[in-house]
């Protein structure tokens, strides 16, 4: 029986901006220094990545076909078209990486905005991993303002005696505008 030297495949999905890519690339590189091949899934619009500093991964175009222009639409318009206009190419291109590869990919891990992934990890029964990039104030802040009433919230922060007041019960948060 012949030993398999091949290493376990991990797709990366990173959200095509600066902050998000480097955090995924060093997950990249923390993996395939563990003995991972790394293949990134990148929209073809995304130039901030050089694969020629990346050498040992493989990079694979996603074709998208969200206009740039629909950035200046707002952020929560330009993702929600993304992941809709991304999730089939996204499918047809781990399909053709399992027929590549001999089904050999352990997951997909892909950034929390970047959530077509998960459907598509799904579908093709792969594990997927969300992966997120943000620190971990961010995540604690975005759960606690979650909670607060957010009228009364707008409304008190507009208010110049309340600035730099501490928010009620969430010490040692301040208003702040």
């Amino acid at each position: 029986m012949e030993k398999r030297t091949d290493k376990k495949r991990i797709v990366l999905v990173p959200f095509p901006e600066q902050g998000h890519l480097t955090t995924m690339m060093q997950l990249g590189q923390a993996l395939n220094l563990k003995g991972f091949s790394i293949t990134v899934a990148l929209g073809e619009s995304n130039q901030v990545i050089s694969p020629q500093r990346l050498p040992y991964f493989q990079f694979v175009i996603i074709p998208e076909s969200v206009p740039m222009s629909l950035k200046k639409s707002g952020p929560a318009e330009f993702l929600k078209n993304l992941n809709k206009t991304s999730e089939a190419s996204f499918k047809e291109c781990i399909a053709q990486l399992l027929l590549q590869h001999d089904n050999d990919i352990a997951c997909i891990i892909y950034d929390d905005l970047m959530y077509f992934s998960e459907e598509a990890a799904k579908e093709l029964k792969l594990p997927g991993v969300r992966f997120s990039t943000v620190s971990a104030t961010h995540q604690v802040c975005g759960c606690v303002l979650s909670k607060v009433n957010a009228e009364k919230f707008l409304v008190d922060i507009k208010d110049p005696e309340v600035r730099d007041k501490v928010v009620e019960n969430l010490h040692p948060l301040r208003y702040k505008h």
